[in-house]
This record gives structure tokens, sequence and C-alpha cells, in this order.
């Protein structure tokens, strides 16, 4: 963020940024350190971002219902009383329920490396190592600077980094989605914002009206 911006949201939320304030069970600190890593991880990351961003909203906007049977309670109190070595032992990641399915998948499905999905970010705007002209334009430094969001020369510096090694890791590919994202909504509904007109008796539209104590529905169409 530009330093303009970062001392706007101090000043309306009196901290920085990044200080998302979480509430912390009593004995926090004398749980493991994976169980604190999970506390977080599954208070922040997971509910806001993981079921909310790609989860929900992705799955309903295509009227699809998702069920995750690993987020049944039963399943997560039971995990919770787990001793975490068998759940990260070393760096191996789901320790005993690769035990648990072993006599079930192939080995060369239980004993694969991680493959967690990932879109291309880099490569869908910058095919070819090359920005695409919208995406040029969107991450000049003028348009960053005049948005006012992020720091231009920082951004400039990742898309220097895109061009010239062709690669990003999962941290510089996030930062990217969120800059240009950023940039396109300001465009789009602050830039170049313009609203629609009002309605007027010749528009043809259909109103819906409930009523007082959640009446049954009633339609008037004009």
């Amino acid at each position: 963020f530009s330093q303009s911006f970062r001392e706007e949201i101090n000043d309306a939320r009196g901290q920085s940024p990044a200080g998302e304030q979480v509430e912390l069970p009593r004995g926090f600190m004398d749980w493991s350190p994976l169980a604190r890593a999970q506390f977080i991880e599954a208070t922040l990351f997971l509910p806001q971002y993981l079921l909310c961003t790609q989860g929900d909203r992705m799955a309903m906007a295509n009227s699809v219902e998702g069920r995750f049977p690993f987020l049944d309670h039963n399943v997560v109190e039971f995990c919770a009383e787990l001793a975490p070595r068998l759940k990260l032992n070393g760096l191996n990641e789901k320790f005993i329920l690769k035990k648990a399915v072993a006599d079930l998948l192939p080995e060369s499905i239980w004993k694969r490396r991680k493959q967690p999905y990932r879109a291309p970010i880099h490569a869908s705007f910058f095919p070819d190592g090359k920005p695409l002209e919208w995406v040029a334009q969107t991450l000049s430094p003028s348009s960053i600077a005049a948005a006012g969001f992020f720091e231009p020369r920082a951004v400039e510096g990742l898309v220097q980094k895109v061009t010239r090694r062709g690669a990003l890791g999962e941290t510089d590919n996030m930062a990217l989605a969120g800059v240009l994202s950023t940039q396109l909504v300001h465009r789009r509904f602050v830039e170049d914002f313009h609203p629609a007109a009002p309605l007027d008796e010749n528009d043809d539209v259909k109103v819906v009206n409930r009523g007082r104590h959640h009446a049954p529905y009633k339609t008037d169409e004009h």
C-alpha cells in the first residue's frame, strides 16, 4: 500500500492494515505451535477466504451447493485432540489420514506430493512474459499513482519481476492479483463510474412487495 493509504487506514481503524484482531482462547500459549497455527488459520483464512471467496461464492454463482465432509464437527473435534506428530510428521502432512487410507488407495495417490489448486495468475495476464495491453495500462505508474492505493515503484518492480523471470512465487502472485483487482474496481466504480438513470413510469419492471408482518409475497407488474 502507499504511505497515504496506510495512514488513512490507520486513522480509520486505529491499527495497522495487517493488525487483524483475533480473540484467542484462554490458555492459547500453552498449546503446541502447530495447534496455535491451526487455530489462526481456521479463524481467519478458512472462513473468510477459502470457504467464502473460493468456496460458497464460486459454487453458488454456478448453482452448486458444496458439501465438505472434513468440516463435519465430529471430525474436527476428533482431530483437535490428536497429537501434533499424527497431523504433521516432520514435513509429512496429513500423516494419520494417509496411514488410515493406505490400504484403500493406490500408493501413487497417498504418497504423491501435495498438488494445491492454483489459478495461473501471472501466466494469464503476462502471456509470453509480456503484459497484455490493458494490464500494462492498468499497472502503469501513472494509473497506480492516480488511484493512490499502492506505491508506483513497488508495483513497477513487481511487473519487472514477471517480465524478467517469467514466473512468480505464491506471495507475488497474490500481490499481483490484489493490485490488479483493486485497480479495476477503482476504475469501474470510482474513476469511470456512471450510475444508471432512475427508473421512470415507462420502464418495464416487476415490483415485489412483501408487506408487513412477513405476509406472503405480492407481485405487482407494471
